[in-house]
């Protein structure tokens, strides 16, 4: 069977489940995205660069949540020495890398990122 979707233009800050959700304008590439703020905490992944006019609305943050594909450039992903300049401006209490690529590994990698700052991983759960 075909799943049954309503979907709904996001436009604004919206609420869910008690909870009100800031959208965050982005880019992936040249396509304008979404990443999302609620609370102390944001989601921003699968995108390559954040306006300037989105950044102070991530700042003040306890967790941040970020797109950090690999090394090297990416035209449509951050990668993460571009997600470390995001963290080390915006200073969040704790980063989490996600949408990685296979090339980054987890060991290596994490030995090479501050404390505060670590790769993501299935399972992971964080409290907000």
């Amino acid at each position: 069977g075909l799943p049954k979707l309503d979907p709904h233009l996001i436009e604004g800050p919206f609420d869910l489940w008690g909870q009100c959700i800031i959208p965050l304008s982005v880019l992936h590439g040249q396509l304008p995205v979404l990443g999302f703020r609620f609370g102390k905490a944001a989601y921003v992944t699968d995108f390559s660069t954040i306006p300037e006019s989105t950044l102070p609305l991530l700042e003040g943050l306890d967790v941040l949540i970020l797109d950090a594909l690999r090394h090297k450039p990416h035209p449509t992903h951050s990668n993460v020495e571009q997600s470390m300049a995001l963290v080390e401006r915006l200073k969040p209490r704790q980063a989490y890398f996600t949408h990685i690529a296979h090339e980054l590994g987890h060991e290596q990698t994490n030995a090479t990122l501050p404390a505060g700052v670590c790769l993501a991983y299935d399972g992971l759960k964080v409290e907000i």
